[in-house]
């Protein structure tokens, strides 16, 4: 008798929105142009514009809200949004709980993205997740990396 197919499929927001007050934009400017200046008087000029541009490109993407992202995971692959990652290119996982917004972080394969974190949904039976991955892939402890937990404590 073949076993039954296994889908788990629920929708969560791309990362945890956090509420900027004005005084948070108006530090992000302040200290930008500051370290243009510098660079200016230094000679960079080019570093910066750089500098610049990515205060504003930083400030567009704090504004905005996140996007909802449809996850599924099945016998073949973990799906987050439109990517999708077949447990053959996926090394390990863990379930990150300590965190309020829980997370999959899965290890991958690829050099330039070895972590992919993929945002638990709040209704999701964590047990049988677990169970249903540990079928495909090993588990292996998974901390954010260093340059996440600093953004996240910074309030990125």
């Amino acid at each position: 008798m073949p076993q039954p197919l296994f889908k788990m499929e629920w929708d969560a927001h791309e990362y945890e929105h956090k509420e900027r007050s004005s005084d948070w934009f108006w530090a992000v400017g302040i200290l930008s142009i500051s370290i243009a200046i510098a660079s200016v008087i230094f000679g960079n000029i080019i570093f910066g514009i750089l500098v610049l541009l990515s205060a504003f490109t930083l400030s567009i993407f704090a504004s905005r809200p996140p996007s909802i992202l449809h996850v599924t995971i099945d016998e073949k692959s973990v799906t987050r949004g439109k990517v999708r990652y077949p447990y053959h290119t996926l090394q390990s996982f863990w379930i990150d709980t300590e965190h309020p917004h829980k997370k999959i972080i899965l290890r991958s394969e690829k050099l330039l993205m070895p972590l992919i974190i993929v945002p638990l949904g709040d209704d999701i039976d964590e047990s049988e997740l677990h169970e249903h991955l540990s079928r495909f892939l090993s588990e292996e402890f998974h901390s954010l990396p260093f340059i996440e937990r600093l953004l996240e404590y910074l309030g990125f």
